[in-house]
């Protein structure tokens, strides 16, 4: 495609997005109609009807706040506000008169008539005394769109959030002019008329409003800690401003459009065997390794490598598929590994004094006396930053704070002591780690962060500080680690000296796999001197049966020769004179007899000389092949001593190199049907014990360069300072879009992982510009809209796409029969449409690395999986990945073992049968009575089993499901005497539907069911896809349990194919 064309496609790519998140429609609210207090139900949210007289339920929000209070309940806890919600339309009847008066092909729509659903046309909120809140009014982004196009009797009208703000902030001018309290439903309506009016809207019936039941209003009450918007949509602005801005980035318009291009030529890099060693040449390697006793897998490493390159790659976003599992995190803790590496040495290039950093000043800051000024970072700094971003916050959550955690830096668990706690109290930064954790000892080092919220950006900054004068003597600051920290210069002199260690390793694995190369290569010599021998042999052969061909010739001449010879002498003697005389004339009978005799015998003298001539040549050459079999002897013998000497050393005593790389030896045989090799896949290739500890060195001084940088430089210690400014809102809006990058990748030379949810980007990275900053690694990715990954794609230099379209997919709300009339009317390509496109199929669409599971074509597949055992892994791998993962789990037989301290001695079906609610309410009251039993069991075998959350999981498909199981155990437990406090905690961190487990696994998984035999839909919809229980089966380590109705789900698609063969019904 031309420059021009890819402009245009992606502009209408951008519109069909934008479209997408303004029908996009929000959920509407539940409302908490009751609440405890002590044992009694108290009413509390409430809805009305358009003949409402009541009150808002304002002074009930105010009484439970004393309840609260005497019960010494945080503030956090206490209600502040309420949200009004105005209106419960039809969304079929809304779209409906869209249809009709855009003039749509109701035909080719034909689902319209199908739509369910309802929708609210505005929020209000409100303090507890009726005043309207800074948020105030919102009007829905879904009815504001729907309406333009009613009002335009047209899909395409250019709809602008800029306008819907307008619209916002007008009507909440009007209302605080007004001095307007909402208190009573009447006022309420005054809203309503209000937004009307300069919608131009004279009734409900003319634009398709019509009630979906007569709860028209509804009055919700908000904690502080409650999000305050229903209407936000994360990525509207977002999309606006890369439409704006993208022309300039490459990676961005790549992505965009990347469904449109024909699929370019792949490398297959699973079995590409060629391409598979170019990338595990030795200097692809990362210098650094993250620590840990284990080392990635053969495709781990070849996905490590290529992340982490600039070179030899057509393209800056790489996607990787990781089945459940299968070590995304191994993945990202290399990448880690690898860029603090490579910061430490561009550090130590640009060094701590000098003037390699330029400083910027700050106009509005500044005065006669006092310059206020930030340094800009360069982009060979900034591009080794890392920002992890993911649609699932417990995914990023699950990164970024478990990667500082002490407990998997202990010396037994990695190969040197250097990041274990237990001795040494400073690592890198690690008391500011312990403070962002909140547990003394309980983090390594500032190895990560999450941002993101304003909460998280601000707790990092105030905890990446330089002490102050007046500060309290036991703040935490970054000074701290000074006293236990080694100056720039002996920094620099470790990294020299470890950093050398590990260019000498990798000499000597170069001239251990020249050794291989080398022996190989004679051994190939060899065999081609044998086969010179052979052909040798068969010549001498040849010459032989030659040779004796023609003595056999000589000799018969010569024989007939002396024979002729005889008869012309016999002859003549005893011949008459008569006849001698006619001999002599050689006429008459015997005459011209004897002349021909005599003239055959001269023929045989003449040819005697040629086959003389023949005779000697063939004698010449049989000695001189016998000379050269001879020599080829001797060449042969030479040759098998080389290749002996060389595969001694290769294969043989306790110095081979089989023995120095063990399982990593990476021979021709290594090589040999590598797809279906499980202990080559399991294997890192060129790698070994001491190489490994160099690298883990390497990093380990890497980190303390780049910790003496912050603390001996003035550079990150003045930006740290500014930003800290910046985040409290000083500063013009020009000034902050120069200075944020600097600021922020300043903050990512002090934490080089700084994390973040997709839903966050477009407002804490707001001011960060076109490829500003470094690497972007996407996780979940396959959980991601595309358009979700705009923000971020456009703000970073490279990308790293990590995910599974095989679990989780993302979560779209809005129909399909809309999706189809927005692509259409956008004029968007028709794979567009799919509802199942995530961020992860966008960028395998750009890898240029390839790779196959199953049937499908994916980017670089990961297939080594290190989590569950049996039956969850064969489930999985059965259900999902056409069995192409290989299970190297850790002392799997060992967990199999019944008297092993699980709730669940043997995985299986634990049958419960019972009716569910109905109305859509899949919950099955006796499948939580039965839940419950087991937990009473499993609090006995875990000691605090509610103050965890890795132990039980109790995950089911529906939400219904999942929302009654939380309260039923809240209320089966603390009538048995325990806090309802933390049973709430435990029960949202641990109950929940399959989607929010997702990154997350504990020991055992109850896997709840719900339905009875009159929800067969619902059950179907389970069994659509094997994303469901794929998901739902691998977050369980060593014991899972289905529970429910067996003859219900036995014949049921994915079911059918697994309970044969891996489960069985249990009583627990």
């Amino acid at each position: 495609m031309t420059n021009s064309s890819l402009t245009a496609e992606c502009n209408k790519i951008f519109n069909f997005w934008k479209l997408e998140e303004y029908f996009t429609p929000s959920d509407y609210p539940a409302l908490v109609l009751t609440i405890k207090e002590g044992k009694q139900n108290i009413p509390f949210d409430a809805y009305y009807n358009d003949h409402s007289i009541r009150s808002l339920p304002l002074k009930r929000y105010k009484a439970h706040n004393e309840y609260l209070r005497q019960k010494n309940k945080s503030d956090e806890s206490l209600y502040n506000r309420a949200n009004i919600y105005c209106g419960c339309y039809r969304t079929k009847d809304f779209v409906e008169k869209m249809a009709e008066k855009c003039k749509l092909d109701r035909e080719k729509y034909a689902e319209i008539n199908e739509l369910t659903g309802r929708f609210y046309a505005f929020s209000v909120q409100i303090d507890l005394d009726g005043k309207i809140t800074e948020e105030g009014l919102q009007v829905s982004p879904f009815f504001y769109a729907v309406l333009c196009m009613i009002k335009a009797e047209g899909i395409n009208v250019n709809i602008m959030q800029e306008n819907i703000w307008k619209l916002n902030e007008e009507v909440n001018e009007i209302l605080k002019q007004n001095n307007v309290r909402i208190l009573e439903f009447e006022d309420v309506t005054i809203v309503k008329n209000i937004i009307f009016d300069k919608l131009r809207i004279k009734s409900e019936s003319e634009i398709g409003l019509k009630s979906a039941s007569d709860k028209v209003y509804a009055c919700k009450g908000l904690k502080k800690e409650d999000e305050t918007s229903d209407f936000t949509s994360f990525y509207l602005d977002e999309i606006e401003n890369v439409q704006k801005n993208y022309k300039n980035n490459e990676n961005l318009i790549k992505y965009t459009t990347s469904l449109l291009e024909e699929k370019q030529k792949r490398i297959m890099i699973d079995s590409d065997v060629c391409s598979m060693k170019k990338w595990l040449e030795v200097d692809r390697f990362p210098m650094g390794k993250y620590p840990s006793k284990f080392s990635p897998t053969l495709m781990q490493q070849i996905a490590i490598n290529i992340a982490i390159s600039e070179n030899d790659r057509k393209e800056k976003i790489f996607s990787v598929n990781g089945p459940p599992g299968t070590g995304k995190t191994t993945l990202l803790k290399e990448i880690i590994a690898s860029n603090v590496v490579q910061l430490a040495e561009v550090l130590i290039k640009k060094g701590i004094g000098g003037s390699n950093f330029v400083p910027r000043k700050v106009e509005s800051a500044s005065n006669a006396s006092y310059t206020e000024k930030y340094y800009e970072i360069p982009e060979e700094i900034s591009k080794y930053g890392i920002l992890v971003v993911s649609n699932n916050n417990g995914a990023v959550e699950n990164i970024t704070l478990d990667l500082p955690k002490s407990g998997d830096m202990e010396k037994d668990k990695t190969r040197t002591d250097y990041f274990d706690r237990k001795i040494n109290k400073e690592v890198y930064f690690s008391a500011v780690a312990d403070n962002l954790l909140g547990k003394e000892g309980g983090a390594w080092g500032l190895i990560s962060a999450r941002m993101g919220r304003k909460s998280y950006v601000t707790e990092v900054l105030e905890s990446c500080v330089f002490a102050k004068k007046n500060d309290a003597s036991d703040k935490v600051t970054l000074d701290l680690a000074r006293e236990d920290s080694i100056s720039w210069e002996e920094a620099v002199d470790k990294f020299n000296v470890a950093k050398g260690k590990v260019l000498l390793l990798r000499e000597g694995i170069k001239k251990d796999q020249k050794l291989l190369d080398d022996f190989y290569k004679e051994g190939e010599g060899l065999a081609k001197s044998k086969l010179d021998l052979k052909q040798l042999l068969i010549e001498k052969e040849q010459l032989n049966i030659k040779l004796n061909d023609v003595r056999t010739e000589l000799e018969s001449n010569e024989q007939e020769t002396l024979e002729q010879e005889g008869e012309i002498k016999y002859i003549k003697e005893h011949s008459s004179i008569f006849k001698k005389l006619l001999i002599l004339l050689g006429i008459g009978k015997i005459g011209r007899h004897v002349a021909e005799k005599q003239k055959y015998v001269d023929e045989l003298i003449i040819n005697h000389e040629d086959i003389k001539r023949r005779y000697s040549l063939a004698v010449r050459n049989t000695e001189e092949v016998c000379g050269k079999i001879e020599n080829q002897y001797s060449i042969i013998s030479t040759l098998e001593k080389k290749v002996q000497i060389l595969e001694e050393k290769v294969y043989g005593n306790n110095e081979s190199l089989k023995n120095k790389y063990k399982n990593n030896f990476a021979d021709r045989n290594f090589y040999e049907a590598i797809k279906e090799s499980e202990n080559s896949q399991n294997a890192c290739p060129w790698t070994f014990d001491e190489y490994d500890m160099a690298r883990e060195e390497l990093f380990f001084a890497s980190l303390q360069v780049r910790k003496a940088f912050i603390l001996e430089s003035p550079y990150i210690k003045r930006n740290l300072f500014v930003y800290e400014a910046y985040n409290n809102g000083k500063y013009t809006m020009e000034e902050k879009k120069e200075m944020f990058p600097h600021l922020f990748n300043s903050l990512s030379i002090v934490i080089p992982v700084l994390s973040s949810t997709f839903a966050s980007v477009g407002r804490f990275l707001k001011h960060a510009g076109n490829m500003s900053l470094g690497m972007l690694i996407i996780d979940e990715s396959g959980q991601a809209v595309p358009q979700s990954a705009l923000g971020a794609i456009y703000r970073t230099r490279r990308a790293v796409v990590v995910g599974d379209p095989l679990q989780v997919e993302p979560v779209v709300t809005i129909p399909k029969v809309l999706i189809d009339i927005l692509a259409d009317s956008t004029c968007v390509a028709n794979a567009y449409k799919v509802i199942e496109n995530s961020a992860q199929t966008f960028a395998d669409n750009i890898n240029e690395f390839n790779g196959m599971i199953g049937e499908r074509q994916v980017g670089c597949p990961l297939v080594v999986h290190r989590r569950c055992i049996e039956p969850m892994f064969s489930i999985s791998n059965l259900i999902s990945y056409d069995n192409r993962m290989f299970n190297k789990t850790n002392k799997k037989e060992e967990y199999l073992k019944p008297e092993k301290p699980f709730l669940i001695k043997k995985s299986g079906w634990i049958n419960v049968e019972g009716v569910e609610n109905g109305g859509k309410d899949h919950f099955v009251k006796n499948q939580a009575e039965r839940v419950c039993q087991l937990m009473e069991d499993a609090v006995h075998i875990y000691s605090d089993l509610f103050g965890t959350d890795d132990k039980i999981f109790i995950i089911t498909p529906f939400r219904t499901v999942a929302e009654s199981m939380r309260k039923f155990i809240i209320s089966y437990f603390s009538a048995k005497g325990y806090d309802k406090e933390i049973l709430s905690k435990w029960t949202k961190n641990c109950v929940g539907t399959v989607h929010t487990f997702q990154g997350k696994d504990a020991n055992e998984v109850l896997l709840v069911l719900g339905c009875s035999n009159k929800s067969a839909g619902a059950m179907n919809w389970v069994v659509k896809k094997a994303n469901i229980l794929n998901v739902a089966c691998t977050r369980a380590k060593y014991r899972i349990a289905f529970i429910g109705n067996i003859n219900d789900w036995k014949n049921r698609r994915y079911f059918r194919e697994f309970i044969p063969s891996f489960i069985d019904i249990i009583n627990v």
